[in-house]
């Protein structure tokens, strides 16, 4: 059955306005008529043959180097069709048989097969050269890697191997109704030998190529090639021209729906909702979701990063085509981070979890989200609420914990910006995330909140931290539950296989050392803790608190930790309790006797507590430290402390007091700890007792401490005897 020959329909094929700034206006003004197309450059021939054989390798650097270096305006000129005046398209056939569908996909891919192999640019150059003159060319059959255009010869013979590309926006039209939006098959009319004397009879069929594949297949091969830039420059041409030819059709509908309303068919009245001739366009001129991923990554490659982000922030829909595969999400989110864009980021989350629920999201696409939005440029209450959200779907949806670092981070920027509840949320969450208590993000992160002025966040982590000795807590079986099994998990030498243990022993050993471990690292947070509260001036309530603690778990502290509590509790009996001295030393001693385990030996605390009552002149109160070490039996007895409260008293004319404290220790102190007196000591006795005139004192006290033989090169002490027998 014979077919009816196709007729072709010729088109005039508007040259595509290149200049960003006035190409939409412009092509608007050539739309309404009133400006024509200029004219095209010199028309090829048909019978113009163009080579794409390899060239030398110097030849080719060459070529590519000079490819590369090409204009922002040459760009723009090259990188887009230029169809003649009167260039001619074919419409598609009716009816096309299996063997011929098949021909047609054979010659395309024998096309696709040649840019893929492509080694140059310069190559992919010369065939978009000939391909975009949007006349019928071939693969030549002498050599395979080169193409060329159709002469009035190739029109001849049973194999279909002629292709022909037509404009995006051409083949939009011919293609209607066609359910192929790469390619159909059509018929064209050979030009004869002299253009004086066209040919009537038809041609074979002619493979029409959609512009969009041969631009998706230039896009991937020049970035395979690595050449980035030609990717780009041919993805941003075929993209800055689509957007024109959508315009275009949606001012087109608008002035069809306003000059007969009631005719709108395929969209609706208002002009909300995309017509179908203007969807088919959109779906006819769209690159493949690969293409975008290719140019994506060549961005990257060419740090254009913010370029990168405009993609999704022009269109949100490619969220949704693009964030579906886990390499695009991961290439997007270093995007936001470089870029400092942490909304974007939290989208492109959403948008995998959403449209692809069966990807699996990397640990690392969680933690660059997370990122991006704690280090947003303008950081805010929605970017710390996004980074927290991601947090939490990082670990119930994707089963994955959180670093430490990000940890205390969340915590950090959560403080600073006033958000101690976030920051109190974050922390407690700290057992899931398997952080330990020992490492120096965690340490960080309870350092941050002692920094606020409020204690309440401090001491609530605090109190987290030591459930087990709060009250509030010790109703909460699910929380000692997490925590036993945070434990069993943290202690990582822990061998839970019991027969692998050699011994009883070895396994009480290795219990031993956890527990030793662990109580250090207790005691170093604590001591930690009340150092940053005394630091910042934090009250007295809660250093007490964080000292309650360290008693119940019998947390020794540092000395210079615990010289300054004892000065700070000192200091707030007196000014801002309004105690007298003596009570305030008597207050100041009641409280550390509760807490005798934080302290390393009483003898210390009189030390210190010595140390500022002389500071402050508070003479009676020396004395009564004096007697409560005496009368508690202090073992480690401060004698350097009570010889520099000796002086002090001489100094000052208190011989007296001097005298009864020297008898005191003389008297009370056991031993072993009189001693441990030194000359310095019995010097100040027996000065005392010379400037009281006790001279029959001097000399008994001399003769009975024996200081003739324990000291006999002091020539103090000899000096203030023989002033004692002088009298």
């Amino acid at each position: 059955m014979l077919r009816g020959r196709p007729q072709s329909v010729r088109l005039q094929a508007q040259r595509q306005q290149q200049r960003l700034l006035w190409g939409r206006a412009s092509d608007l003004m050539s739309w309404m008529g009133f400006g024509g197309s200029s004219p095209s450059n010199d028309q090829p021939s048909t019978v113009q043959r163009v080579e794409t054989a390899p060239l030398p390798p110097s030849a080719a650097a060459t070529e590519a180097e000079a490819a590369g270096a090409f204009s922002r305006k040459a760009s723009k000129r090259v990188l887009r069709p230029q169809p003649p005046e009167d260039a001619t398209f074919p419409v598609p056939e009716d009816a096309v048989g299996t063997s011929k569908r098949r021909a047609a996909g054979n010659a395309l891919a024998a096309f696709s097969r040649h840019v893929k192999r492509a080694s140059t640019s310069a190559q992919l150059l010369s065939a978009w050269q000939i391909a975009s003159q949007c006349q019928p060319f071939l693969m030549d059959r002498k050599d395979n890697s080169s193409l060329r255009l159709a002469t009035t010869n190739d029109y001849s013979g049973d194999r279909l191997r002629l292709l022909q590309m037509a404009p995006a926006a051409v083949f939009a039209q011919l293609a209607t109704g066609i359910s192929s939006a790469s390619m159909f098959v059509g018929a064209s009319v050979a030009a004869s030998a002299t253009e004086l004397e066209p040919s009537p009879e038809p041609v074979l069929d002619v493979v029409v190529v959609n512009e969009a594949v041969i631009v998706a297949n230039l896009v991937l091969a020049f970035h395979n090639l690595g050449n980035h830039d030609q990717a780009v420059a041919f993805f941003e041409a075929y993209d800055r021209d689509r957007s024109t030819w959508l315009q275009e059709q949606q001012l087109r509908d608008a002035a069809a729906s306003s000059v007969v309303p009631s005719s709108s068919v395929d969209g609706l009245e208002d002009g909300s909702e995309p017509t179908g001739t203007l969807k088919a366009i959109e779906r006819i001129t769209l690159l493949p979701r690969s293409v975008y991923a290719t140019y994506l990554r060549s961005l990257a490659r060419t740090k254009q990063t913010k370029k990168l982000l405009r993609v999704f922030e022009d269109d949100e829909r490619q969220l949704e085509r693009l964030c579906s595969t886990v390499p695009n999400v991961h290439l997007v989110l270093h995007a936001c981070l470089d870029e400092k864009d942490g909304a974007l980021a939290g989208r492109a989350i959403d948008a995998i979890v959403q449209y692809s629920p069966a990807a699996v999201v990397p640990l690392a696409c969680y933690e660059l989200a997370i990122r991006a939005n704690l280090r947003a440029r303008q950081r805010g209450e929605r970017e710390l609420q996004t980074a927290l959200r991601l947090a939490r779907l990082l670990h119930k949806d994707g089963g994955y914990v959180l670093k430490p670092h990000l940890w205390s981070a969340l915590i950090k920027v959560s403080l600073n910006m006033g958000r101690a509840d976030c920051a109190l949320e974050v922390f407690k969450s700290y057992p899931h995330h398997r952080i330990l208590e020992y490492q120096t993000q965690f340490r960080h992160a309870l350092r941050a909140a002692c920094h606020l002025k409020e204690s309440d966040t401090a001491l609530a982590m605090m109190r987290f931290c030591w459930a087990g000795h709060q009250e509030e807590y010790l109703g909460n079986k699910t929380l000692f539950g997490e925590r036993h099994e945070y434990e069993e998990a943290t202690f990582v030498n822990r061998d839970v296989n019991m027969e692998s243990l050699a011994s009883d022993a070895e396994m009480l050993r290795n219990d031993t050392t956890l527990l030793m471990l662990k109580q250090d690292a207790e005691t170093e947070l604590l001591n930690m803790m009340l150092w940053e509260l005394l630091k910042h001036r934090h009250p007295a309530p809660a250093l007490k608190q964080v000292l309650d603690l360290m008693n119940d778990t019998r947390s020794k502290g540092g000395a210079v930790v615990l010289r300054l509590a004892v000065t700070a509790l000192l200091e707030h009996d007196v000014k801002q309790m309004k105690l007298t001295p003596r009570k305030a030393v008597e207050n100041s001693l009641k409280f550390w006797d509760d807490h005798s385990f934080v302290l390393r030996a009483q003898g210390f605390l009189v030390h210190l507590l010595l140390a500022e009552c002389m500071a402050r002149q508070w003479d009676d109160e020396c004395e009564l430290l004096v007697d409560y070490m005496l009368e508690l039996g202090v073992i480690h007895v401060p004698i350097h402390s009570v010889v520099k409260l000796m002086g002090t008293n001489e100094l000052r004319g208190r011989f007296a007091a001097n005298a009864r404290i020297s008898e005191k220790l003389l008297t009370k102190l056991p031993h072993e700890a009189r001693r441990k007196l030194r000359e310095v000591f019995y010097e100040r006795y027996l000065m005392s007792c010379l400037r009281l005139e006790q001279f029959e004192k001097v000399r008994e006290q001399y003769a009975r401490l024996n200081l003739e033989q324990r000291y006999p090169h002091n020539e103090v002490l000899r000096t203030i005897l023989r002033d004692a027998a002088s009298q």
